[in-house]
């Protein structure tokens, strides 16, 4: 597996996010605090590479910078696959990270993110009542928005 491009020009000097997460979507099936949590998780498992760390919470505690993320959408389809329950899974957010001076180092509006995970559960609207399932939401939107945020489109 290649490694990754370097870090966006924009990130240098930045060492500490703030992660704040809005769901803004009518839905509100993903946890603001939960989301939060797990983007902040996923650019500490990149710090041993990118040197930045991040934390959740409004209280500033001497970061450099803040990443806001909004959800807008979110919504699932299914579609029967061989005798499985395959669903297609869509997150539509915008995200900014600004320093704290106000400068805008990224933004990205109204990005729609594709999952697609196999499920028990057939009855779409019971499908986000699984906890393990909007975890691994989380986990996919998290993961994702961190690669674009440090790296732009890159894909391994």
């Amino acid at each position: 597996k290649p490694a990754p491009p370097p870090i966006r020009d924009g990130l240098v000097g930045i060492q500490s996010i703030r992660v704040e997460v809005t769901n803004a979507s009518p839905s509100h099936h993903l946890d603001s605090a939960a989301l939060a949590q797990k983007i902040a998780e996923t650019i500490n498992e990149q710090s041993w590479k990118t040197k930045v760390n991040a934390h959740v919470g409004k209280d500033a505690r001497g970061e450099d910078a803040v990443l806001a993320l909004t959800v807008l959408s979110e919504t699932v389809e299914s579609r029967p696959v061989e005798k499985t329950e395959r669903m297609t899974f869509l997150v539509n957010d915008s995200a900014t990270l600004t320093r704290l001076d106000g400068a805008l180092v990224w933004r990205e509006t109204e990005v729609k993110n594709w999952f697609e995970c196999n499920v028990a559960e057939e009855n779409t609207a019971n499908v986000w009542k699984d906890p393990g399932l909007v975890d691994g939401v989380d986990k996919e939107l998290s993961d994702s928005l961190v690669v674009r945020m440090f790296y732009g489109n890159y894909r391994n």
